[in-house]
């Protein structure tokens, strides 16, 4: 399902893109970051309360792309047990899942170290040096968390009654 996909790819870039903006300002700005906008009106503390906020945004989008990869899986069970039936093995099929999987966590990662960097960037006026390598370790760190993730739904197939789907197509 697309819009599932989708969903799980937004979640992840939300989750990503707060988290290189929030440790973007903590190394550029020294955790104060005084806003250009409206005249340096804006004062913006980085906390740790701010920290434990994104990390339950990207546990949760972790769980939307296991819960998609799921849900994709129960969905094409009749489709897997024919492959199944036709050669493929348990390994494969996980593999093809897992791979899902890792797609969905590569698109969220670069999305949303994307735009926290080019968030970042506007906000400061420049793209410092240290903010290049925080997108790069939280666009990882993404791709990473989203792989594991993928792990547990992969393993699905190994559980599905061939003989029964099969029966039934």
């Amino acid at each position: 399902m697309p819009g599932r996909t989708l969903l799980g790819i937004v979640s992840l870039a939300i989750g990503v893109g707060a988290l290189t903006v929030m440790v973007g300002a903590a190394l550029a700005f020294k955790n104060l970051l005084v806003g250009t906008l409206l005249g340096g009106a804006v004062s913006v503390q980085v906390s740790g309360s701010d920290y434990a906020a994104v990390a339950v945004i990207i546990v949760l989008s972790l769980a939307a792309i296991a819960d998609v990869l799921y849900l994709n899986q129960r969905e094409r069970a009749a489709e897997l047990a024919v492959l199944r039936a036709t050669g493929w093995s348990w390994g494969a099929l996980g593999r093809l899942t897992t791979i899902e999987g890792l797609w969905i966590a590569l698109l969220g990662s670069l999305l949303g170290g994307g735009v926290g960097l080019a968030a970042t960037a506007l906000i400061s006026g420049s793209v410092p040096p240290a903010l290049l390598g925080t997108t790069a370790a939280a666009t990882g760190a993404g791709l990473l968390a989203g792989t594991v993730a993928a792990v547990l739904p992969g393993l699905l197939p190994t559980r599905l009654p061939l003989a029964a789907l099969l029966a039934g197509e």
